[in-house]
């Protein structure tokens, strides 16, 4: 546990923080909790197709 902690400390999240929260402002949707949000999902997979719809 420790070697997992240490590496994530040292290594995911200076990433997380360096890459991951600055694009956050380019984003049109953030879907929290990741896969496990049905309602988010939902809103993204219908704005899709909407879009191929239209396209």
């Amino acid at each position: 546990v420790d070697d997992v902690m240490r590496q994530y400390m040292e290594t995911v999240r200076p990433s997380h923080l360096e890459f991951v929260e600055p694009s956050k402002r380019w984003a049109d949707v953030i879907v929290p909790e990741g896969g496990a949000n049905e309602v988010a999902l939902e809103m993204v997979v219908a704005r899709v197709e909407q879009l191929l719809q239209g396209a």
